[in-house]
């Protein structure tokens, strides 16, 4: 029995980010497959796309601006397909 632990941090400049975060997942190594593939399924919900194949990171900052956070409060929350087109508009 192994288990793979994964450990991840951002907003770590103390700058640009308005939050930071620090998280970490234990997985079983018997069910790392199906994380990876719920990750990418989800990438799909979210995004319409696989927004992380080849070398691109996915960054909070790049998406999660203060403004966006200032100017989300503003209106009412989007629709789950919507978010989805939108985000890959």
């Amino acid at each position: 029995m192994a288990y793979l632990l994964f450990i991840d941090e951002s907003g770590q400049d103390r700058g640009a980010s308005p939050y930071e975060v620090l998280a970490g997942v234990a997985i079983h190594d018997t069910r790392l497959w199906d994380l990876i593939r719920d990750l990418q399924e989800a990438e799909h919900v979210f995004f319409g796309s696989r927004v992380t194949r080849g070398p691109l990171e996915l960054k909070a900052t790049k998406l999660l601006k203060r403004k966006t956070f200032r100017l989300a409060t503003q209106l009412d929350p989007i629709s789950q397909p919507e978010r989805t087109e939108l985000a890959g508009a």
